[in-house]
């Protein structure tokens, strides 16, 4: 239990460090749906939501690798050119 905590807050610090805001700003609808379990194949009631997040945060870094690979966190070598062409989408 008190690692899934520190789990959080390493998932949080990481998030400040790396995150897209303009990204995370711009898809607020998506990224409540990726948390709350609501979309695409990953479909769950909220109860199911609680368990898969409590499962997830038993080891971060696969869930930050799901939050770099939709966008939501920079990778860790990304600079500022790659930065500012990734958010050139948005």
């Amino acid at each position: 239990m008190i690692q899934r905590v520190f789990n959080f807050v390493k998932l949080i610090r990481v998030v400040r460090e790396r995150g897209n805001w303009k990204l995370i700003r711009h898809s607020r609808k998506q990224l409540k749906e990726f948390i709350f379990c609501r979309s695409g194949l990953n479909r769950r009631s909220p109860v199911g939501a609680f368990f898969y997040w409590y499962h997830l945060l038993k080891g971060p870094d696969v869930l930050i690798w799901r939050l770099e690979t939709f966008g939501f966190l920079f990778a860790p070598e990304a600079d500022q050119k790659t930065i500012d062409r990734l958010n050139s989408y948005i």
